[in-house]
């Protein structure tokens, strides 16, 4: 439902505003997914990504949370089509030990390619295919 302020401007009500953030959370467990898991699977699997060669899970921790927070906020896009806004908001967001975006990116667009299921060759957990 929608109201009118004292400036004539319309804006959401609060039950709407809580529905939606609601909405949102019940998506992303509809979906099994969870920043709590995600932070996880990362931190156990970031030393075998070909970009964590010298950097620490601890320096890639705010792109990786970057990534899982924008997929949510870009629904069905793909990581090429946002990457200008979601560097945007790596950079804008970011803590004064994070990395810079170009060496954040690939961390970032693996966090997108997982939660979209895409299957990457290097992913440890990738299975082998049955007989055809």
């Amino acid at each position: 439902m929608q109201r009118r302020s004292k400036t004539g401007v319309r804006s959401l009500n609060t039950r709407t505003r809580v529905r939606s953030g609601v909405r949102s959370g019940r998506i992303r467990q509809k979906r099994g997914l969870y920043p709590q898991k995600e932070a996880a699977y990362w931190r156990k699997r970031h030393s075998k990504q070909p970009y964590a060669k010298n950097y620490s899970y601890q320096e890639f921790r705010h792109a990786y949370r970057t990534g899982y927070d924008t997929f949510f906020k870009y629904p069905g896009k793909k990581f090429d089509e946002v990457e200008e806004s979601v560097a945007t908001e790596y950079e804008n967001a970011k803590p004064a030990s994070a990395l810079p975006w170009d060496i954040a990116r690939p961390a970032v667009n693996a966090v997108w390619e997982k939660m979209a299921g895409v299957i990457g060759p290097r992913d440890p957990d990738r299975g082998i295919r049955g007989s055809i």
